[in-house]
This record gives structure tokens, sequence and C-alpha cells, in this order.
């Protein structure tokens, strides 16, 4: 038994040791092809950044405020590709990229735009619709707008519950822990 485990051992601490070697990683902000690739625009902030966790005068929690980021990234692919720039342009965050990251978000933008117009047909495939060749780009806009209308309705619903649970909580905790007497 000891020398099964200890086989065991040795060839998962093996594989992992061989596993890890492979294709070298190209550096210097080049692709697999060589080619030089824009700045890469986070998904999202995975590390807190200086003033993004805080809270306003008054508000018992902090944390960064909901922004509907599903809601905005997917009313942006239902905007026509020619108009997309001009939409972009009124965003006060657009303005502060520089050309490369404009570049590369408007890729993203593509990317999400051809994967949302692909699920929604295949919606339309799995629950036997009649999309014919004309009306695929009316039938992805309505499915995403009807999508879109559910997500922000619930999100009402989920702030307006948030915040009467954090009342609750925030009641319960002064409760406990009273609010330091301020002397003159």
């Amino acid at each position: 038994m000891k020398k099964i485990s200890l086989l065991l051992c040795s060839i998962v601490l093996t594989g992992a040791v061989y596993g890890q070697e492979g294709n070298p990683v190209v550096s210097g902000g080049e692709g697999a092809k060589g080619k030089a690739r824009p700045p890469r625009i986070p998904d999202a902030p995975f590390v807190p950044k200086r003033g993004m966790v805080k809270r306003e005068q008054g508000q018992f929690w902090a944390g960064p405020p909901d922004e509907g980021r599903f809601t905005q990234i997917l009313t942006l692919t239902l905007v026509p590709k020619e108009k997309l720039h001009e939409k972009l342009s009124a965003w006060p965050n657009y303005q502060e990229l520089d050309e490369a990251q404009r570049v590369r978000l408007e890729e993203r933008i593509d990317q999400v735009r051809e994967s949302a117009r692909k699920l929604a047909l295949d919606v339309a495939k799995e629950f036997g619709l009649q999309v014919g060749p004309g009306q695929e780009d009316d039938f992805v806009r309505m499915y995403w707008g009807e999508r879109v209308k559910i997500d922000s309705e619930l999100r009402q619903e989920l702030l307006q519950r948030r915040k009467k649970l954090e009342e609750e909580a925030e009641s319960k905790i002064l409760q406990r822990f009273p609010k330091l007497k301020v002397q003159p």
C-alpha cells in the first residue's frame, strides 16, 4: 500500500513539473504571430484601486457602486456599427483612453456583439422559432432588448431589497456597537 501511494505521489509530482513545460510565452505585448497588440482593457476590477471602495458621507456600507455593466455593454452591442463611435464618444471614460485602448474596446464590443447574436439565434433555433434570414437582426435586437429590460427590473428590485436588508443589519450592528460620543 505504501509503495502504491509513493508511486502515485511521484507520478503526480513528475507530471506537474513536466506539465508546465510547453510553448514559450511570448513577451513584450506581442501575440502568438508576433503582431503587436494594443494594451488590454480589463473586464472587471480584480484588485481594488485607490478610491474604488468608498462610501458617501452618512452611508454605512462601503463598496463600488453597481453600474449595470452587463446592461451597458449589451446596449452598445445593439447599436449599429456605424453609430458606435459617436455613442462611445459621449462616455467620459472613453475620452480618457488612448487610441490603442479605444481600438481594443471596439474590438471587444464586436466580439460581444457576435457572441450575443449567436446566442440569440441559438435560442430561436432551440425553441423552434421561425426567424427568416431578413429577420435575424430584428430578432437579436428584440431578444436582447427584452433581456436588458428584465435585467434592469431585477436590478431595481434587488437594490430595494438590499437597501432594506442593509438598514436592518446596520441597526443590529449599532445596537451592539453604539456610535462614539464626540466631546467638544
